[in-house]
């Protein structure tokens, strides 16, 4: 871990990217390389302290190393696709990107190195920054702002780092051990809950500028990580394995369940977030105004190419398509028959998130004035052209942004999932009724015309609630980073690869290929092996 933490170290202060999105309104000029004793003087140093903590979310590089590798791109493939809803096209071979597809990943994959990087500069910063900000000259209430923001940022960034590698070194001042040993499980998400309930103590109703973590970000993912701790240990994750640095054996997962019911119900009632009329103005590049009514958190993007701040959808979220023309996409990893299977007729997110692809004169829709092309017609998973389309890019002839970027917000954190975890937590605290009813309001905006909640309801019934909650996270959230860890806490990834069919898709054909890669140790990534290499204190490594 030396290299890289000697990097975090070096680098801490490196403000040069700024954190921003559409509406930005922060408009400061980018800092080079300067020491603590020159920099945190002033509120604009405090500003360009916090903007350096969120860059991490989906910066391109950090401290000169990596290339989107968090939710600019890389998460993109390391938790949507080797699921039952993602899978590698059949032919896409290359060694960075194909193996999540396939389960093929390996210690020394880039994406592995590199969110380590990030994740852990994102808590060197946040560490230098409460060093700090005690000492800067700046308004009593923005700096308790500020701290709030900074502590829900470094309970997220161990979240990710906890949810993908288990047990890791947990770090809470700047001067880093690079020699530090993997701590278990108990101790991480103690730091976790403390820190994102700091923030959901502290923060307001709303940040004070936009695009940032309020109380209601902070109290949303405290719910999310009760439920998974929760599940963790109601469904023995990781006991087969024997591995006691990733052992839940210390949840009581009622107590979990119940925090979870208590602050996500909070979130519910009194949040002022909402589901929108319109579900597919969640997922498109212009249609912040709409996306900010239901989205808690988002991975921010803008259009202003000096910002140089974008989301890549290109490789796989989008629509199969000329990118220059139509504003399709590559196409790199491709949805399962399965997803399309767990969709009945008249829900509109099955037409929405799985459709044909673009033609080159395909017909176009406006949205806002915004220029989109249509998909081309699909009836079922086995048509060549069957792609996800739930994100989309706008006509590429009215983008400042290079044809592969987009300027468009990713939605990390909604208020439908909210309610599926409000949902969850009814449930699992003997409340059956209030869970269905609940899982029933997200299906309210699914409905096409001629098709009822009820005939939804009826459709999706299954005895086992929990069979049925997991289909309806994946139907209302599916390619929006989630399902990795929800196949994982439930204790159904297993069982959700080997259930795919070779013959069930179009794209099914590379199943065998998945499932002979497949192994349950596979629930946790491998830590980096030049961070093993460098830090014996790291191992061992996962099963």
């Amino acid at each position: 871990m030396r290299n890289i933490i000697y990097k975090i170290l070096s680098g801490a202060l490196l403000l040069a990217t700024v954190f921003s999105c559409s509406e930005d309104v922060l408009e400061v000029a980018p800092y080079s390389f300067t020491s603590p004793e020159n920099f945190y003087k002033t509120m604009q140093d405090a500003e360009l302290a916090i903007n350096g903590c969120y860059s991490v979310i989906n910066d391109g590089s950090v401290n000169g190393d990596g290339n989107y590798d968090t939710f600019g791109r890389g998460l993109l493939f390391m938790l949507n696709a080797g699921t039952d809803e993602m899978v590698t096209k059949s032919g896409f071979g290359n060694a960075d990107y194909a193996p999540w597809g396939l389960a093929s990943f390996t210690s020394i994959n880039k994406f592995i190195k590199f969110n380590w990087l990030y994740w852990y500069s994102g808590i060197n910063r946040v560490n230098t920054l409460l060093e700090h900000i005690e000492d800067i000259d700046m308004d009593e209430e923005r700096r308790i702002e500020i701290k709030g923001e900074a502590r829900f940022l470094r309970g997220l960034y161990h979240m990710y780092l906890a949810k993908m590698f288990g047990a890791i070194p947990i770090y809470t001042d700047s001067q880093a051990d690079p020699k530090k040993a993997r701590q278990p499980l108990n101790e991480v998400y103690a730091l976790i809950i403390d820190d994102l309930t700091f923030a959901y103590e502290n923060l307001n109703n709303r940040a004070s500028k936009i695009g940032r973590a309020n109380k209601w970000t902070a109290g949303g993912y405290l719910a999310k990580v009760y439920a998974y701790l929760g599940s963790c240990k109601t469904f023995n994750v990781g006991e087969d394995l024997g591995f006691a640095l990733n052992s839940f054996s210390w949840v009581d997962a009622n107590d979990m369940y119940a925090k979870a019911l208590t602050i996500s119900t909070d979130v519910v009632n009194n949040s002022g977030f909402i589901l929108i009329d319109e579900y597919d103005n969640l997922f498109r590049e212009t249609t912040s105004t709409y996306q900010r009514q239901e989205s808690l958190f988002m991975a921010e993007a803008s259009e202003d190419i000096s910002i140089n701040k974008v989301n890549i959808w290109v490789n796989l979220l989008i629509p199969q398509g000329n990118p220059r023309i139509v504003g399709g996409g590559f196409g790199w990893m491709r949805a399962t028959g399965e997803l399309y299977n767990i969709y009945a007729d008249g829900d509109f997110r099955r037409t929405h998130n799985l459709t044909g692809s673009i033609a080159n004169n395909a017909d176009s829709e406006e949205i806002d004035g915004v220029r989109y092309f249509k998909t081309r017609k699909l009836n079922n998973p086995n048509q060549g052209n069957y792609c996800q389309g739930k994100f989309r890019y706008k006509d590429p002839s009215q983008k400042a942004l290079p044809f592969w970027a987009s300027g468009g917000n990713l939605p990390l954190l909604r208020f439908a999932d909210i309610l599926l975890i409000q949902a969850e937590a009814q449930y699992f605290t003997g409340d059956e009724t209030s869970a269905r009813n609940t899982v029933s309001l997200v299906r309210t905006r699914a409905l096409e015309d001629g098709t009822s909640v009820d005939d939804l309801n009826t459709a999706y019934m299954k005895a086992d609630f929990v069979e049925e909650l997991l289909e309806e996270r994946s139907r209302e959230l599916a390619f929006e980073c989630q399902r990795r860890f929800d196949l994982m806490r439930f204790n159904k990834f297993t069982d959700a690869i080997n259930g795919l069919s070779p013959d069930t898709g179009r794209w099914n054909s590379v199943v065998p290929q998945l499932q002979t890669n497949w192994s349950a140790n596979k629930i946790w990534l491998p830590l980096p092996l030049d961070q093993t290499t460098l830090n014996p204190n790291l191992l061992p490594n996962n099963p």
